[in-house]
């Protein structure tokens, strides 16, 4: 008689073990964590099972030696059926990369903050890449040319970011240049308005987007009380030969 699928899983060798977990009925796998052989390794084969319960993940993470090694404790938190409560005492493990992957938003966020000047200049480049909303904020404040470049192809960076960038002395003029160039905002009146009015944009990019400003918005632009003295000229010889052609 074939024992059954719990009975089968308990008592598997070490390399069928590894073998059956990642298809293996629920039964199995409840089975295989009484199994002597079972270990880290099986772990991350089991946690690709779609049969994996919350139940299971959660007996699996009170086993210390189990979830010892990093990527077991990335791949519990990263899964999809892990409890809240078993995710959130696994946070604090993590490495960036993962933090900003993870469903626990705030957690990881909170987590990330604390830990975002410890991060090497190259970590905090690839980190505003892919940042999620609340870092966005907090990245964007960075004064670090590299990691401002690198957050203007974050897809979650919206005309609030852009212009706070934009409005900012500490912003560099290569970050303006890209923010004025970037698809998302050229054509944002506030945002090429704050970008035209920074003292740091280069000037051809100033001049540039002025060409392409109302006859309102020049007149708005005229009243910035930091206005470059070479804007604030070809801002008034615009406006004199617009409105002379009117």
């Amino acid at each position: 008689m074939d024992p059954s699928p719990q009975e089968a899983g308990r008592t598997a060798p070490a390399e069928r073990l590894a073998i059956e977990l990642a298809t293996a009925p629920a039964s199995y796998l409840e089975g295989a964590l009484d199994n002597p052989w079972f270990g880290p390794d099986h772990v991350l084969v089991l946690l690709k099972n779609v049969a994996a319960s919350g139940g299971l993940i959660q007996r699996i993470s009170r086993n210390a030696s189990w979830i010892k090694p990093y990527e077991v404790k990335a791949a519990i938190v990263l899964h999809l059926k892990t409890p809240r409560v078993t995710a959130m005492n696994l946070v604090p493990f993590l490495w960036w990369r993962d933090l900003a992957r993870v469903p626990l938003k705030r957690a990881a966020e909170r987590i990330l903050t604390v830990r975002l000047q410890e991060l090497a200049l190259g970590e905090q480049v690839s980190l505003a890449r892919v940042a999620s909303r609340g870092l966005v904020s907090l990245l964007r404040r960075q004064n670090n040319p590299m990691v401002l470049r690198a957050l203007l192809q974050n897809p979650h960076l919206v005309e609030e970011d852009a212009l706070a960038i934009a409005s900012s002395p500490s912003t560099s003029g290569s970050v303006l240049q890209a923010l004025a160039e970037d698809r998302r905002f050229a054509l944002r009146p506030a945002v090429t308005r704050a970008i035209a009015q920074n003292p740091e944009t280069p000037a051809p990019i100033a001049l540039r987007i002025i060409q392409h400003m109302s006859v309102q918005g020049l007149t708005d632009l005229l009243r910035a009380p930091h206005l470059p003295n070479l804007v604030r000229v070809a801002v008034t010889r615009l406006l004199e030969a617009r409105q002379g052609a009117t």
